[in-house]
């Protein structure tokens, strides 16, 4: 049986090595590249390091950034959407393409049971396209980390992007677009159909799902004085909440708290000075803000975001193939 599906799948599966072979040497190149660039602009030592301290000229360090920006994006986006591309091309046909052409008649009349059938078909398909997308975005990691801080890690693991192409997130995206695709294949018993309606639920359960996996992680809380600066918001961590507390430790409603600075912003005489500032700083304790707090997730934590996301989208992916496996065994 895992002959038979080879045989059938060998395009798909040839393609997947010739996109590992091409983008693999692709990436190598690029990063040999840009590693050169760096040395010659003396950058080496900045990767490393926030930007305000590295010690190049600020130019070398712009012209660097703005040179290389397009390629590591085009990189992200490749990992980015691929699990899509994987549920559209791989998923999507799998079982669609037999059931409108009646090719699964003969699989069905074998000697072989439709689990045993469907079950070497998934393993052929998915198998290798997660290997695939695993080295790849192994190999962009691997680029992205030689630009450091230079680079579009200097937003941080949280931002969008970066979140997305991080970490066992794209496995279990992978894993979910091509359970989807699967399944919609099976029900509709229509390739184009699968591929189409496929592409669009899965871009509206990753959007859908977007904020409750940040949800599901315990966050920490810190607390400063009205003075103080909140340095979570230039550290890497992931701020879910934000605002004032009242000398109880309870969170001021917003519009109270906009009453309230507006309120000591009126007091202060010669707006602008930083005798001004000191006096409205002081008067927000008196008024009721005794404290500003945050709510966030700390950039080393990052992994265990990454791991809520893939179990949730993993455990879609069981229920789809589940619901796979039982719409095939019904199939006459």
């Amino acid at each position: 049986m895992i002959w038979v599906s080879w045989r059938r799948q060998r395009a798909q599966l040839l393609t997947l090595l010739g996109l590992l072979v091409v983008g693999a040497g692709v990436i190598t190149l690029l990063r040999s590249s840009m590693i050169d660039s760096l040395t010659s602009a003396g950058l080496t030592g900045c990767v490393s390091v926030p930007l305000d301290q590295c010690t190049a000229p600020a130019a070398a360090a712009k012209s660097f950034a703005e040179a290389w920006a397009n390629p590591l994006d085009i990189a992200r986006m490749s990992i980015l959407f691929g699990p899509a591309l994987i549920g559209v091309f791989i998923g999507a046909p799998l079982f669609a393409r037999e059931l409108e052409q009646g090719t699964h008649v003969l699989a069905f009349t074998q000697s072989v049971s439709r689990t045993r059938w469907m079950v070497s078909k998934l393993v052929m398909a998915l198998v290798p396209a997660l290997v695939v997308l695993a080295v790849l975005q192994s190999m962009v990691s691997w680029w992205l980390s030689a630009a450091g801080t230079l680079g579009p890690l200097m937003n941080g693991p949280f931002t969008a992007l970066n979140f997305s192409i991080g970490h066992v997130s794209p496995a279990g995206y992978a894993l979910f677009a091509f359970a989807l695709g699967t399944f919609i294949g099976v029900m509709s018993r229509r390739t184009l159909v699968a591929m189409t309606a496929g592409l669009g639920a899965f871009v509206v359960v990753r959007f859908a799902l977007a904020g409750l996996v940040d949800r599901l992680v315990p966050a920490q809380r810190v607390e400063v004085s009205p003075d103080k600066e909140l340095t979570v918001y230039t550290d890497g961590s992931l701020v879910l909440d934000h605002g004032y507390l009242d000398a109880a430790g309870q969170p001021v409603a917003q519009d109270k708290v906009n009453a309230l600075t507006a309120a000591c912003k009126s007091v202060p005489q010669g707006s602008g000075t930083a005798e001004s500032q000191q006096e409205f700083l002081a008067c927000l304790p008196k008024s009721g803000l005794a404290k500003r707090y945050a709510d966030f997730i700390p950039e080393s934590q990052a992994w265990q975001v990454h791991l809520v996301d893939a179990a949730i989208f993993g455990a879609l992916a069981v229920l789809l193939l589940a619901g796979t496996t039982w719409a095939l065994r019904r199939q006459s």
